[in-house]
């Protein structure tokens, strides 16, 4: 998961001033730790208000008030991921925003997470989701850790997409649902804001999420064979990608490992980045010599020799580590070491 110190931070009385809501073309980070504990839950509430979701918001009793979440406004979907617990949110029928037709797909990443809907009700273990209506009065409680990810869906766009949809409401989605997997993977991956970095960039975002939420809750044949080129695609490359940057270190990190963890065969993690114009062994390449010269840069490990950065990033060759760096940089790493040095004078 991207950190969210990197992402600019909003005033937590943003929400709270009058006009219109400013365009938000990217992630923002929504935290209202520093403020008063009084002023906390009122903070909470506006901010759900001028996204058109009204909610009352009371801390729960004995369990401690916190909110640090990223909060991405795109055309056609709204989400949050992040932390919220020790908060009571509650909507009756005075309360629906005005597209009660929306729904809500919340994935519980960490904590207890009760949800209730009419006389119905559900608690979410870690991993789990459920799809939850904005047009019947409801309620959510999580406790610590509080990791979640809620993302809201016009009815409008999904419906098509879910063969029915109503019965698909508070529904269990188990946290092995391969869909459901890929669909966290690739909305943590959109704390990047590389990810949304323009407007083509968001467009397939949004598409992306609705391919994966609609396998994940249940989608029509017709979605789900769309979504094999869409949204299931992109969210698989995203997925092992992760798993290439978490095996960086592992001089054994091979095609056949990777597509093993992820279940499938190693030429169809060829033909992923195939598609983007590369290949695995080229991607792999390319993310060691980043690494490598991030830690070369860094003057804080400046005392490091180069042959055991080298092998932190998986090049059990020095000598070839070398010369890939040096193809690639036009530089040698003794070189980057000795300006790293001299930033550090």
């Amino acid at each position: 998961m991207h950190d969210m110190s990197a992402l600019p931070k909003i005033a937590p009385d943003f929400f709270a001033k009058p006009g219109p809501l400013p365009q938000l073309t990217g992630p923002v980070r929504f935290e209202i730790d520093g403020c008063a504990k009084s002023e906390q839950p009122d903070l909470l509430r506006a901010c759900f208000t001028r996204l058109d979701f009204r909610h009352q918001v009371d801390p729960l009793e004995g369990v401690p008030f916190h909110v640090d979440l990223s909060l991405h406004v795109l055309p056609g979907l709204h989400m949050a991921i992040g932390k919220m617990h020790g908060v009571h949110n509650w909507r009756t029928h005075e309360m629906r925003s005005n597209s009660p037709e929306d729904f809500v797909l919340a994935v519980n990443l960490g904590g207890r997470y009760a949800v209730t809907q009419g006389k119905n009700d559900i608690v979410l273990d870690d991993g789990e989701a459920t799809l939850v209506s904005c047009f019947e009065p409801c309620g959510y409680a999580h406790h610590p850790p509080g990791d979640v990810i809620a993302i809201r869906l016009p009815r409008a766009l999904l419906g098509p997409l879910v063969g029915d949809i109503e019965s698909c409401n508070l529904r269990r989605i188990p946290r092995d649902t391969p869909a459901l997997r890929l669909l966290t993977a690739y909305v943590r991956n959109a704390r990047d804001p590389k990810a949304v970095a323009n407007a083509d960039l968001r467009r397939l975002m949004v598409a992306h999420v609705y391919d994966l939420a609609a396998i994940a809750i249940g989608a029509t044949r017709d979605a789900a064979a769309a979504a094999e080129t869409g949204g299931l695609r992109a969210a698989r490359l995203v997925a092992i990608k992760q798993d290439v940057v978490r095996h960086l270190h592992d001089p054994a990190l091979s095609v056949a490992g990777v597509a093993s963890r992820h279940s499938c065969t190693p030429r169809v993690v060829q033909r992923l980045f195939e598609h983007e114009g590369t290949t695995f062994t080229q991607h792999v390449l390319a993310q060691r010599l980043e690494r490598a010269f991030r830690m070369l840069s860094d003057p804080r490990r400046t005392g490091e020799k180069i042959s055991a950065v080298a092998l932190d990033c998986g090049f059990s060759d020095v000598s070839y580590f070398n010369r890939a760096f040096r193809r690639s940089f036009a530089a040698a790493p003794s070189d980057i070491r000795a300006q790293a040095r001299g930033e550090q004078d």
